[in-house]
């Protein structure tokens, strides 16, 4: 892979590292990287794909090319350790997950798998999807039975402290996320009138996703299994999965994986989406503009196809380039920002210090959402008023 002309190493690198992720992604037949005789950056486009969380995806880009092109024996390797590694728990979390529903199920408590493993299967090896944690939705009418259910479970080996959204368990040594909500806005108002969409939606049938193929019977009843579990509508599934990784943009950490799961659901997907019903959902959470800024980031850096992307606007593609920038300076959850470290400092310090680091970030996103910097600015005031003695 030779360096295009007039471009910086780092650009280049950047370069490289999208087009092996776009194999990745898509396979043959979309672009192929850049060619020539000059060695590729591999300590650069690997240190990308561990940042942004798709290094199983830049394997199977790799996967795609000649062998001239791919990286030393030793890096080769220890990818390929890594990935069989993510393969073994996307099984175990999997497994996991239909066993949970199933459980819930035989109590008499439906339950949503939210995003994660409900996502894998759009993969072309749903293996390689970088895992985390089980985000199971039972509303907020059986949230307390349903963690009541949970407690008396023999993998449960640890509880984490509950929140407003939900309650943390270790399941199986997997983390176990049980929500009584799906998503919530920063402002009550809003916030109130995604309440009723989300109660609407996620009490419907869904859709449901085959996890595990060889589930033949339920370790609870002994009842035949599909190995099955319930995800979200289509429509409400794009807008989730797009809200949530907007979310963790505007708090510091957006990873590609993340966007990479839009990008596959919406090429999946998109012939299925209710547009319209999605496009006032989002005027009506005045998020439509943000999420045209996806939609270039999607196509432009990932190569999603113009015509699955959802009113995509070629306009805003310079802003989404910019928005790229962010998101691979950031890395997956904000891991790669580079701000001071305030932990060890006393506590007016760290204070003061957290807040500074937070006025910057939140600065640096208001050329992409103006209002929502401000939503957000104010809901970091009033949590930290409310904290300010703690």
């Amino acid at each position: 892979m030779k360096r295009k002309r007039g471009l910086p190493a780092e650009e280049n690198t950047r370069g490289q590292f999208l087009s092996i992720l776009r194999l990745g992604l898509w396979g043959k037949g979309t672009d192929a990287p850049p060619g020539g005789d000059t060695a590729p950056d591999w300590k650069g486009i690997l240190t990308l794909a561990r940042t942004q969380a798709v290094l199983p995806l830049l394997y199977d880009g790799l996967e795609e090319l000649p062998e001239n092109l791919r990286p030393g024996n030793r890096s080769l390797m220890n990818l390929i350790a890594y990935v069989d590694k993510i393969e073994k728990l996307n099984g175990m979390l999997d497994e996991a997950a239909v066993t949970i529903s199933e459980r819930l199920g035989s109590a008499g408590i439906r339950s949503v798998l939210l995003k994660g493993q409900g996502l894998a299967h759009l993969y072309r090896h749903p293996g390689h999807r970088q895992c985390g944690d089980i985000d199971l939705y039972v509303g907020r009418a059986n949230f307390l039975k349903a963690a009541e259910e949970i407690r008396k479970w023999p993998e449960i080996s640890e509880e984490e402290p509950e929140t407003e959204k939900h309650i943390g368990f270790r399941f199986r040594n997997m983390v176990l996320e049980l929500h009584r909500e799906a998503y919530r806005f920063m402002d009550a108002g809003t916030d109130s009138l995604f309440r009723k969409w989300e109660d609407e939606e996620l009490s419907k049938d869904g859709c449901r996703v085959r996890l595990v193929a060889d589930a033949p019977v339920s370790d609870t009843q002994g009842t035949p299994s599909d190995g099955s579990v319930t995800v979200p509508p289509v429509t409400f599934n794009a807008f989730y999965i797009f809200a949530h990784g907007f979310r963790h943009f505007m708090q510091g950490g957006l990873g590609l994986r993340q966007l990479c799961d839009l990008a596959l659901f919406l090429h999946r997907h998109h012939g299925d989406i209710d547009w319209n019903k999605l496009e006032n959902r989002l005027r009506e959470f005045r998020l439509f503009r943000e999420w045209q800024l996806f939609m270039g980031l999607l196509t432009d850096s990932l190569g999603l196809p113009a015509d699955e992307a959802p009113f995509y606007d070629p306009a805003l593609i310079p802003l989404s380039e910019k928005m790229l920038l962010q998101v691979l300076s950031d890395g997956n959850f904000g891991h790669s920002r580079q701000y001071p470290d305030f932990s060890g400092k006393p506590r007016i310090l760290r204070k003061i210090g957290n807040l500074g680091i937070h006025h910057l970030m939140l600065a640096k996103r208001m050329k992409f959402s103006l209002r929502h910097t401000l939503v957000f600015y104010r809901a970091m005031w009033r949590t930290g008023l409310a904290n300010i003695g703690r």
